[in-house]
């Protein structure tokens, strides 16, 4: 089941306060957790890693397509990887370093059109 960006949160965090060094996943969470993607996307964890859909699961499953997965690698670097397909080789993937992470989604946000971007207000009107 998808969770609350309060209770990813609160988990990324227990983490660290126990020594796994997930804090870039936790800087992450809150990144999103402050952004207007809140509202607009939903997630889970499995293990140390954050998925991430588009509407609400009440099963959420590796079978259910499509979703972003992002997993910390502990050396300071996370991968994306969008689960699309099965085969691994067409899935689309990037490795940046944790502190990029936020700008990477916003990329993969953008590039996908999951969520739509607000027009700017004519201020003539």
């Amino acid at each position: 089941m998808t969770s609350s960006w309060v209770e990813i949160e609160r988990f990324y965090r227990w983490l660290v306060d126990e020594g796994l060094k997930v804090r870039g996943m936790l800087h992450l969470v809150e990144q999103i957790r402050a952004s207007r993607y809140a509202s607009a996307l939903h997630a889970w964890t499995s293990m140390h890693d954050l998925c991430i859909v588009q509407t609400p699961r009440t099963y959420p499953d590796t079978h259910d397509l499509p979703y972003l997965r992002i997993t910390p690698f502990f050396d300071g670097t996370v991968e994306f990887r969008y689960i699309d397909t099965f085969v691994e080789e067409k899935q689309w993937h990037r490795r940046v370093d944790e502190e990029d992470a936020f700008q990477r989604l916003e990329r993969f946000i953008d590039q996908l059109h999951w969520v739509v971007r607000e027009k700017a207000r004519d201020p003539a009107s």
